[in-house]
């Protein structure tokens, strides 16, 4: 009933910014997104990184890696989820109306150094919109960013997060022998 609610509302807000701009409403068949996400400069065993990845299509998968490890990490672990349909359009609709595909960002923008980093490219029309790290950002565009990357984490469903905890919690423990 939620995303119901949250669909509905998110399409109103399209139409309406739609009737405005002249944005295309209709969402690409390549439509997509890789977000990633890190603590930052922490000690090992307390930090770790996070990429969530949807579409193209109805798919998503989230990729966890512990300390500061690679893809071949034997720690590293990835899973995939469902996103249906309607959750993709509801993902477009947000982006699309929220202007993030219309690559505006100050390209000299600099990364602040030590805290927590993010990558956000959507994929559509055949092209790649790079979203700015959190850590280069301020004030409104800061606050925009981060309610993208909130939307984004709620398509993650919970059981994925509460596992993810739990390894995070399990390699802390092996860490600190």
């Amino acid at each position: 009933m939620r995303r119901i609610v949250i669909f509905t509302t998110v399409l109103c807000f399209i139409f309406s910014i739609n009737a405005c701009t002249g944005r295309e409403i209709e969402m690409p068949e390549d439509f997509s997104l890789s977000f990633s996400w890190n603590t930052g400069s922490l000690p090992p065993q307390f930090r770790y990184d996070y990429v969530i990845t949807i579409g193209p299509g109805p798919q998503g998968e989230f990729d966890y890696v512990p300390g500061y490890g690679d893809e071949g990490d034997p720690a590293r672990w990835v899973t995939p989820f469902s996103v249906s349909a309607e959750d993709l359009q509801i993902l477009y609709a947000y982006f699309n109306g929220n202007g993030f595909l219309e690559n505006n960002w100050d390209k000299n923008v600099r990364e602040r150094v030590g805290g927590s980093t993010t990558s956000l490219i959507i994929f559509a029309f055949g092209r790649e919109y790079f979203v700015p790290s959190v850590g280069a950002l301020e004030g409104t565009e800061l606050t925009r960013v981060k309610n993208a990357h909130d939307f984004i984490r709620g398509f993650v469903p919970q059981a994925i997060w509460s596992e993810m905890e739990e390894r995070q919690a399990a390699y802390e423990a092996s860490q600190s022998d």
